[in-house]
């Protein structure tokens, strides 16, 4: 059976930062190349590791149970997913003999919109969950209003995205930016799990790992920013 709501989220957070390549292009060796071509073989990759590491955390039994693996609905951890991106994204930039940094540069905010289109699917899935509200959206068989969550979500990656790209286009620093991007995209996530419905009391694993990598970007950012503003020695090439 066809999940035609995880389908659409998926075209929609491939094809908005497709489209926003027409403008932000993404260097390839011999000219610039779409969005596609230069994220899908890190999606997939991401997307297999993040599902494989939530079976381990959850059900290590269903691992090799290829039905239970390919359920993606039931759960991907999404900083490992992206660390396995991120090294895809860098592996295959060399392959192909383009600049790691400079592929960084480019594909860090249009992937950031990628995930802001995802999150504002939310209403062709289950509908977008959070807090009672007089004002929103009310998902699928719930006699309530809700704030929704995810657009604002959407929303806040969005501009951020934005940011990142204009702080791209002015520091060459490939650490920087996706130590940048990092910090945004988990404080919105952190944020975001307070409000989102889920089980006990207890923040939730998503939670606590996207707090974890808060304080980490945070930290990162902070070194990078210094690292930068070190004076250089007079007659010091720089990279």
């Amino acid at each position: 059976m066809i999940d035609y709501g995880l389908l659409v989220s998926m075209i929609i957070a491939f094809g908005l930062p497709s489209l926003l390549g027409m403008w932000w292009q993404v260097s390839g060796r011999d000219g610039p190349v779409g969005f596609l071509d230069a994220a899908l073989s890190p999606a997939l990759a991401g997307l297999a590791v993040g599902r494989i590491t939530t079976l381990l955390l959850d059900d290590p039994a269903s691992i090799g149970r290829v039905s239970d693996m390919l359920i993606i609905r039931s759960g991907v951890e999404f900083w490992p997913g992206a660390l396995a991106a991120l090294v895809a994204v860098l592996v295959g930039s060399r392959l192909s003999r383009i600049s790691p940094a400079t592929r960084l540069l480019q594909i860090a905010p249009l992937a950031m919109f990628g995930y802001a289109g995802y999150e504002a699917a939310c209403v062709f899935r289950d509908g977008c969950f959070g807090p009672a509200s007089p004002i929103g959206l009310r998902p699928p068989g719930l006699p309530t209003t809700m704030l929704p969550v995810g657009l604002l979500m959407a929303v806040a990656v969005a501009a951020a995205a934005v940011g990142v790209r204009e702080l791209a286009t002015r520091n060459r620093s490939a650490v920087l930016i996706v130590a940048v991007t990092t910090l945004a995209v988990s404080s919105v996530r952190a944020l975001g799990s307070i409000w989102l419905p889920h089980v006990g009391d207890g923040p939730t694993r998503q939670h606590l790992s996207s707090v974890i990598m808060v304080v980490v970007s945070t930290a990162v950012v902070g070194l990078a920013t210094a690292s930068s503003r070190r004076p250089r020695p007079k007659g010091a090439i720089q990279t």
